[in-house]
């Protein structure tokens, strides 16, 4: 069984209507989410304006950037939750749709990225190999190189009963070979209204859901040795 999967990086992308932001209404989104989200730097752009902070120590950083047609969230390698980065999504929005005058979000997508370690084998391309496509030792070595398994994808289209879809990337974590990288990607296509913030943070919870509960347990089938044909 796969260990306990761990996030390592969040995003939120909110595609609106295309619109151009003052640099007053910029400035001034700045100075109340630093306050209220712990954002540190105001940096313009050619569309907008990028709010961000970056971790004293380390690779961490979180990043709120505005364009003309859509709003993204960051947190990478920041310790931040799920929940935690859904309210401070929420927290953010309930301030920019006001001041920015963003009248709909007509697209969304909700991005979690966790690690989780086999414990049944020492890499993660092994487990990727012997395991989940059971690619022999001696079928490799006619390759004539030393050969590491890297990752697939898996994609789960909109139903009728569901209007969202999922699309889960798994590979070896470059970071660290034991690590197990599992990215999956939420997209939301039902408009979202000003007073319906909360779907917002209802689809990154969703996201998160659906790789905890569904992706991680049906790779953590394959985390077993079997002897090879």
């Amino acid at each position: 069984m796969l260990s306990e999967p761990r996030s390592i990086s969040l995003v939120c992308e909110l595609v609106h209507i295309p619109m151009k932001h003052t640099a007053d209404h910029l400035r001034e989104l700045y100075n109340r989410v630093c306050r209220s989200c712990g954002y540190e730097n105001f940096i313009r752009t050619s569309s907008g304006a990028r709010i961000e902070k970056q971790e004293a120590e380390g690779e961490g950083f979180s990043h709120l950037n505005l364009a003309g047609d859509r709003i993204q969230f960051t947190d990478d390698h920041v310790g931040i939750s799920v929940d935690q980065f859904a309210r401070k999504v929420s927290a953010v929005l309930r301030e920019a749709f006001p001041l920015l005058r963003i009248p709909v979000v007509l697209v969304q997508q909700a991005t979690v990225r966790v690690i989780t370690t086999p414990n049944s084998f020492k890499t993660a391309a092994e487990y990727l190999a012997r395991s989940l496509f059971r690619i022999r030792t001696a079928d490799l070595e006619l390759l004539g190189r030393p050969t590491s398994v890297f990752g697939f994808r898996l994609v789960f289209p909109p139903t009728r009963e569901q209007s969202h879809g999922f699309n889960t990337r798994i590979e070896s974590y470059l970071r660290d070979g034991r690590s197990l990288y599992v990215e999956t990607v939420g997209t939301f296509k039902i408009p979202i209204q000003p007073q319906s913030l909360q779907m917002v943070e209802e689809n990154i919870l969703a996201t998160a859901q659906f790789s905890s509960e569904k992706v991680i347990p049906f790779l953590s089938r394959y985390d077993r040795r079997e002897d090879e044909d």
